[in-house]
């Protein structure tokens, strides 16, 4: 009697092959200034005065980001943004307190927030397992950002380029985002690149 072919049995349900797929980095990027800057009663007054020191255009318009160089401005809410660069001499929050003067309030968050940069192809999917956002690209292109909940953490989202989103959440949630990355992430290969 001829040997039986070996049977294959089929993959499960819903099975995806993570080598198949590129995998996607997860990078802390920092240090970073990150100042929080929020008009009192002028927003576009504010924003004239940022656009005019920062040398460009800060814009009142929600869930837009701006960026030039090493510099990114925010929205972070109606007239608030958040002014993001590596340090440098003078300080940022020194800076701006000068431009503003009395007619905005400022911040300093650059030790309360982490920001972590994803990178992949996958970046949509892995993210939407933990917020309501339409992250698909003609909903969410390079330049947007918004205030949502990422795995039940606040977290502010931007949009830097295709494939590519900063993240930013309290410092002290880092840790709990990563782990939640971890358990919700399942069919995505994942890898953490620096500390």
């Amino acid at each position: 009697m001829p040997d039986a072919p070996a049977r294959v049995s089929p993959l499960p349900r819903g099975f995806v092959n993570r080598a198949a797929r590129p995998p996607l980095t997860v990078r802390a990027r920092g240090p970073l200034e990150i100042i929080q800057v929020a008009a009192f009663d002028a927003p576009a007054a504010t924003a004239e005065r940022l656009s005019k020191h920062l040398g460009l255009a800060v814009t009142a318009t929600p869930n837009r980001a701006v960026a030039a160089g090493d510099l990114t401005v925010l929205w972070h809410g109606p007239g608030q943004w958040l002014i993001v660069r590596p340090p440098a001499v003078p300080p940022l929050v020194d800076a701006l307190a000068g431009v503003c003067g009395d007619g905005a309030a400022l911040v300093d968050l650059g030790h309360a927030r982490t920001v972590l940069r994803f990178a992949g192809e996958s970046i949509g999917d892995v993210l939407a397992k933990g917020t309501s956002i339409d992250l698909r690209p003609a909903s969410f292109p390079p330049g947007a950002c918004a205030l949502t909940a990422l795995g039940k953490i606040n977290a502010l989202l931007h949009a830097v380029a295709p494939a590519v989103v900063d993240v930013y959440v309290p410092r002290s949630y880092a840790h709990t985002l990563i782990e939640w990355l971890q358990h919700a992430v399942r069919d995505v290969a994942v890898e953490f690149v620096g500390s």
